[in-house]
């Protein structure tokens, strides 16, 4: 499995640094759509297998809209995030008033359907805001480099030394002396992106910025171990080797990359 995680590890990298760092930013929000797509999609068959019907195919469409006017704000321009969140609110209720399905379970379509657009379309999004902020490819790098020197940090040194769990109802797996050695793993690597990627950064702000990333990224990590888990599977899909599906790849970037756009909003 380790070497599965690794072969894919190799491909997806350097992979994403060329459509991040080489190619014009459209090709990004294209992966992008693509993936909240896929992500929506595993969840809503994870919510099936539990009884629940959500709309699929109406939220993946508004989620895919929900990422393309973060790339290129579409009409109504001045409506904003605001705009589409709202239709995408009143579109699904309308859709579910008027079909053919019992009225029985209709809450649970509704809210699980929102909860697609909202959680992997919408959090998704964050990355492509990133992208087209000021040296957009710098801090999209610098979240991808951290967040993944949090996962192989916290998988090695949990593997080699946990004992003690984070959070055993939740992820079993998951050690205390994993969350350390990612975070550490975050610091080392926010430090040296601070001198190759975002010089503007001091020392103390990179540190501290990893550290919380890391973090954050563990939450999300553990917030859709607990979506698994209340539906019964151990991998949300099987589209990526020793992965997984793309929500447990992505995971932790859905928390971690709206707390860095909004950190670089504010700083």
């Amino acid at each position: 499995m380790v070497n599965t995680r690794v072969l894919t590890s190799l491909v997806l990298v350097p992979l994403l640094f060329v459509v991040v760092w080489l190619l014009p930013p459209v090709y990004f929000a294209g992966l992008a759509i693509i993936a909240a797509a896929i992500g929506q999609y595993e969840l809503y068959a994870m919510a099936r297998g539990r009884g629940i019907t959500p709309l699929m195919i109406l939220g993946i469409v508004l989620g895919a809209l929900i990422v393309l006017t973060v790339y290129r704000p579409i009409p109504p321009y001045r409506g904003g995030p605001f705009f589409w969140i709202t239709l995408c609110v009143l579109a699904v209720i309308t859709a579910r008033l008027f079909s053919r399905r019992p009225v029985e379970g209709a809450l649970e379509d509704i809210t699980v359907t929102m909860f697609g657009i909202v959680y992997v379309a919408l959090l998704f999004a964050f990355q492509v805001a990133i992208l087209a902020g000021s040296s957009g490819k710098r801090w999209l790098m610098f979240l991808y480099l951290v967040i993944w020197a949090s996962d192989i940090g916290a998988y090695y040194v949990g593997t080699a030394f946990g004992k003690r769990r984070l959070y055993e109802r939740i992820s079993p797996k998951k050690s205390i002396e994993g969350l350390i050695g990612g975070t550490l793993a975050s610091i080392i690597i926010a430090v040296l992106c601070k001198i190759w990627l975002v010089p503007a950064l001091g020392w103390v702000e990179a540190s501290v910025l990893g550290a919380v990333l890391a973090l954050v990224g563990t939450v999300g990590d553990l917030a859709e171990s607990l979506i698994k888990r209340s539906t019964g599977v151990k991998d949300s899909g099987t589209i990526i080797p020793g992965h997984g599906g793309i929500l447990d790849r992505m995971d932790s970037m859905l928390f971690a990359a709206p707390v860095l756009f909004f950190y670089m909003r504010m700083r």
